[in-house]
């Protein structure tokens, strides 16, 4: 049946239809995730493998060679790209789009485990995993100030604030950045190891085998049964000393007796500097799907309460909020399809100097738009420069449509036709092709 002709014979049915939609859609825009980007999962999987101490081409040589073998073998494969570095090397594979990656990376880890043994003693297992959009981090916070060196601002970081903002809704973590992470270094004397004909490795096996969780049993007494608990692990730099290395000569040879145990820090490989002051930084990432202007909000709403927690003197700063680009960008796109959707309008008035028909297109504009918003939301899509951009489009697309459908009804009209049959025949001559395009 004709549209036109079902419409003019049901004028009631199609208004409550019509007002139905708009609340629906409504309803719908106002739970519609916003975001920068639709939620992409690029076909590719990486594997990350550590190998401490091996040159580029050692790894290139004994760890990437035989993981790329291993892995080309996997269904779906398009190419295989790695780099090799010093200690590591990582392995992109690249699949086809439309590959299921939750089976690709099962296959992968298949593959792998295969030459795993193949690969030296000490080289870590390999770290699999996918790439998704959403691990870019939506806030990085940073602190600094209050007299505290880098040690205590991460300390603070990763025990006060990490917790604090991984408690938000919708944060899937919040990982620190930059500082001095505290490490128990014990720096040998190379005459002393010599002395006692020990080696670096067997200074490593003792302290391994003396600071371990070792279960100690329980004690029945009567009715009841005790579980046993014993300290195993340091947690004082000052008993390392008295670790027992080995015996020389029937004399034990301790830790302090060929070296020195110091409370220190790991090697610092990130340096983060605010108005330079040393600070720390903490990357806050969301969960896929979410919306993200949404998230930020719910994360500036506990800064002042993790402020009060934090010291006198120590300041949080928000270095990159990607909330703000999204809301320009979204803005800008409303900004402009107004624009383009008012000087249609415009365009259409001064053309066809009918404020009706004027008024039919200026409808169609908002209703049509309203409408894709349920399409949106039931399609589990987000709002995004992307869906935006698109709609911008169709904005234009509606409006040559409209001037169609609306041309050949004042043809019709023109010929002397009624307003209904040149509804009904206009509309029905062009309807085949506007839908089409």
């Amino acid at each position: 049946m004709n549209l036109a002709k079902f419409a003019l014979r049901n004028p009631i049915t199609i208004l409550m239809a019509v007002l139905g939609a708009i609340l629906l859609g409504i309803v719908a825009f106002t739970k519609l995730p916003v975001d920068m980007f639709p939620d992409i999962t690029f076909p590719s999987i990486t594997v990350a493998t550590f190998y401490p101490g091996a040159n580029p081409q050692d790894m290139e040589r004994m760890v990437t060679y035989p993981v790329e073998k291993a892995v080309s073998t996997v269904n779906g494969v398009k190419y295989v790209a790695s780099i090799s570095r010093q200690g590591a090397s990582l392995v992109t594979i690249h699949f086809n789009w439309g590959t299921n990656l939750d089976s690709a990376q099962s296959d992968v880890l298949q593959a792998v485990n295969l030459i795993h043994g193949d690969l030296p003693r000490d080289v870590q297992y390999p770290i699999i995993r996918k790439f998704d959009i959403s691990q870019i981090s939506v806030v990085f916070i940073s602190l600094m100030g209050g007299g505290l060196n880098e040690g205590q601002l991460y300390d603070l970081a990763y025990n006060v604030v990490e917790p604090e903002l991984e408690h938000v809704p919708n944060v899937a973590s919040a990982r620190v950045v930059g500082g001095k992470i505290r490490e128990i270094c014990i720096r040998f004397d190379r005459h002393r190891l010599e002395a006692f004909n020990l080696s670096a490795d067997a200074v490593i096996q003792a302290v391994q085998q003396a600071n371990l969780i070792i279960p100690s049993g329980d004690i029945k007494a009567g009715p009841y049964d005790y579980r046993l608990f014993t300290e195993t692990q340091f947690s004082l730099v000052q008993p390392i000393e008295n670790i027992i290395v080995a015996n020389v000569l029937r004399r034990p040879v301790y830790i302090r007796d060929i070296g020195e145990v110091k409370d220190d820090f790991q090697d610092q490989t990130n340096i983060i500097r605010v108005n330079g002051q040393p600070a720390v930084a903490l990357a806050v990432q969301k969960t896929s799907g979410t919306n993200t202007i949404q998230v930020v909000d719910d994360i500036r709403k506990v800064l002042p309460k993790i402020q009060k927690m934090l010291p006198p003197g120590v300041a949080m700063l928000e270095l990159f909020d990607q909330s703000t680009y999204i809301r320009n960008s979204i803005k800008t796109l409303q900004h402009e399809a107004a624009m383009g959707a008012g000087l249609a309008v415009l365009v259409i008035l001064v053309f066809l100097r009918n404020i009706r028909s004027t008024m039919i297109v200026s409808l169609s504009i908002p209703i049509s738009i309203v409408c894709a918003f349920i399409l949106l939301y039931f399609n589990n899509l987000s709002l995004n420069i992307f869906t935006l951009g698109g709609l911008a489009l169709g904005v234009g697309r509606l409006v040559d449509d409209a001037i169609v459908v609306l041309e050949n009804i004042y043809r019709h009209r023109n010929a002397g036709k009624s307003p209904y049959e040149a509804s009904i025949q206009g509309s029905g001559e062009v309807g085949l092709a506007v839908l089409a395009s």
